[in-house]
């Protein structure tokens, strides 16, 4: 046997040894999950692509109603997220231990109304305007991106059947946007240039570009 020979030989023993080790039939290891986490309340599918490598597709919700009274105003909330996610998960040691990339396809919104009492007073952009000039005001502040980049790291039971667990923490990195409108004084610029300025203000310190998401749940392994 040549010196090319053994050296190609010496190359490829490795690899075949690895190559069993590190690949196994795609879908040969399914499981179906359901928790909760910071984007609310889902259900997904996982499915092994090779040993180190699987996919995981899910839809989460969640909308939560409230309102709050102070001696000014009285406040009408709605947060609401309605979502899809779609991950690659990379799996180290071939094992649970899963790091996840993928995108999040959906929105993330809250909304508050304010409406104060009479004789109560707003200050925008740092001049005061009465409650019945104001009228109505209406705060809404989402992720500007329908569709934004996921990154995590987590757990989720793999191999044999039945029942397991998942838990994760990532960040969804997207931008914010804040809107702010009033049902009064629709035609005075004044007005209009102080309630953007504020709007402005509100946009950079309300700071949604890094959601953080935070999870855990139980799955089933067919």
């Amino acid at each position: 046997m040549t010196k090319n020979k053994l050296a190609a030989l010496a190359l490829a023993l490795p690899a075949a040894l690895l190559a069993p080790a590190a690949i196994a039939a795609p879908f040969e290891d399914v499981s179906v999950g359901a928790g909760v986490s910071t984007l609310g309340y889902g259900v997904d599918v996982n499915a092994s692509l090779s040993k180190r490598f699987s996919a995981t597709v899910g839809y989460s919700t969640f909308q939560f109603d409230g309102d709050e009274t102070t001696d000014e105003v009285r406040y009408d909330g709605e947060l609401k997220s309605d979502n899809a996610r779609v991950l690659l998960n990379w799996h180290p040691f071939a094992g649970g231990l899963q790091l996840s990339v993928g995108a999040v396809v959906g929105d993330i919104k809250a909304a508050v109304t304010g409406t104060p009492r009479a004789g109560g007073v707003y200050e925008f952009n740092g001049t005061e305007y009465s409650a019945e000039d104001v009228g109505s005001l209406q705060g809404r502040v989402e992720l500007k991106d329908k569709v934004a980049p996921y990154a995590g790291i987590g757990y989720r039971s793999r191999g044999g059947s039945g029942l397991g667990f998942y838990a994760e923490l990532g960040v969804v990195a997207a931008k914010t946007s804040v809107e702010l409108v009033a049902t009064g004084l629709a035609g005075d610029p004044q007005f209009a240039a102080d309630l953007e300025a504020e709007r402005r203000d509100l946009e950079d310190s309300v700071d949604l570009s890094l959601y953080p998401v935070l999870g855990a749940g139980l799955v089933y392994r067919f």
